[in-house]
């Protein structure tokens, strides 16, 4: 990679527009020579109803995209779609699996180059929970970047992960009195007898929504304040059973130690749902326990600050969070290993497990090999500065750092990160992370 070109590139995030990242255009083998098409959301809004009465939840979405050519739009929902339509015409929908690594669906129409606007229904049932008891309702949108498919496509009609857009959310619970709450990384602008609407800032993607749905009165909370270092008062929405002072202490110290490490919060407040189990990142909330907390909050600034655009990009941010687990521990050379872990399909949606363990190793290799430059911690300040709120490659990394430190990386990223090495077996078992285990859907329930 030469070095000299990547002038071209650097520093420039208001150019680096985020459809560039899509996968490309995935040939479906029909008659008609027709292909898939990856295409740009421009905005969407989601209404939610649900019906304690009749124990079910109905979805319609309206959504606006861009085809950037013929082919048939992908739109991708793990239910059922009951309806689709464009302007009058019903529109069916079809699954495809590029390469064998996903399943994706799309619109069965072929469109040309163009906006257009879909309107889907379809019945949400994932991670829901209709209590005849009291008559209330619990649903939260959990995702997962470790299994295909868990993102925001559980729940709602959307695109990839390189894809960012507005949202608006129109949430009703009927059927009911009892009152009801939201937790969201969303800013509510209205909210009345069970009823909400939500915004959704525009760089959000299939992986950044929090949403958590539940009688009022169902969790503990210690709502907070931190002073940002940009001067702007950051609020934290913290809520759980158990522990809330020790959450509280913990963020308090932990929120300082990365603004002094990488920069001021990337977003607008921080929601904290103290699980007691799992983890998961959202952009500036989390699910968690305490000891994973740290972790989660990282994840803040890389996964949902600096974002993943594909499968292939998810390792970067396991493997930076994973390094401060390790109190960014140095590494040498010799204990690097052979991985694949940017060298999979380009249609992968999930990240590599290895990132938490060999992917941390290589970050702290990049530490001892730049020390006297600074070390990878000054690199990754200035590169979340720059590329914040932006989706990013595993190549955009590499040119970043290449040019930071005027050093060429290929010799490193070729083996390491893409595995070419004719002698690496990549169907390796990685252990699991601690801050990551592999929750069943069982356990997703409970945490309702």
């Amino acid at each position: 990679m030469k070095i000299a070109l990547l002038f071209l590139v650097m520093f420039s995030t208001n150019l680096w527009a985020s459809f560039e990242n899509a996968p490309p255009s995935y040939s479906l083998k029909r008659g008609d020579g027709s292909k898939a098409v990856f295409v740009d959301i421009k905005s969407a809004v989601y209404k939610i109803n649900y019906d304690v009465d009749k124990l079910q939840t109905m979805v319609t979405s309206t959504i606006t995209f861009e085809m950037p050519e013929e082919g048939r739009p992908v739109i991708d929902l793990v239910p059922l779609i009951r309806s689709a339509k464009i302007g009058d015409e019903r529109i069916s929908t079809n699954t495809f699996s590029p390469n064998n690594v996903s399943t994706l669906r799309y619109l069965d129409k072929l469109l040309g180059e163009g906006e257009y606007t879909v309107v889907i229904e379809h019945k949400l049932e994932k991670y829901l929970r209709y209590s005849t008891y009291n008559r209330s309702v619990r649903s939260a949108f959990w995702m997962s970047d470790l299994s295909d498919r868990r993102f925001l496509e559980q729940f709602l009609p959307t695109s990839l992960e390189y894809d960012q857009y507005s949202m608006t959310f129109e949430v009703a619970v009927i059927g009911t009195n009892i009152n009801h709450v939201i937790k969201t990384n969303g800013k509510i602008i209205k909210s009345e007898d069970n009823k909400w609407k939500i915004s959704y800032p525009d760089y959000f993607t299939s992986s950044s929504i929090f949403f958590h749905l539940f009688e009022k009165g169902a969790y503990k909370e210690n709502n907070f304040t931190y002073q940002s270092i940009d001067g702007r008062t950051i609020n934290v929405d913290l809520y759980g059973t158990s522990y809330l002072s020790e959450y509280k202490t913990r963020t308090l110290s932990v929120l300082r130690e990365l603004e002094n490490d990488y920069g001021v919060w990337p977003h607008e407040g921080l929601v904290i749902y103290g699980a007691g189990s799992g983890g998961m990142e959202y952009c500036g909330a989390t699910i968690t326990s305490l000891r994973a907390l740290g972790h989660e909050l990282i994840h803040s600034y890389f996964a949902r600050g600096v974002m993943s655009a594909r499968g292939n990009s998810g390792w970067m941010d396991e493997a930076i969070a994973s390094w401060r687990d390790s109190n960014y521990r140095r590494r040498t050379l010799g204990e690097l290993e052979v991985t694949k872990m940017a060298g999979h399909s380009i249609y992968r949606r999930t990240t590599d497990r290895a990132a938490y363990t060999k992917g941390a190793r290589f970050m702290g290799y990049l530490d001892t090999l730049f020390l006297q430059q600074g070390g990878l911690k000054k690199f990754l300040k200035s590169y979340f500065t720059e590329r914040k709120l932006t989706p990013v490659l595993t190549s955009t990394f590499q040119d970043d750092l290449e040019l930071f430190f005027n050093h060429d990386l290929d010799d490193l990223f070729n083996p390491f990160i893409y595995g070419q090495s004719p002698t690496e077996s990549h169907d390796l078992i990685h252990p699991e992370n601690p801050f990551h285990p592999e929750l069943t859907d069982q356990d997703m329930l409970n945490l309702l």
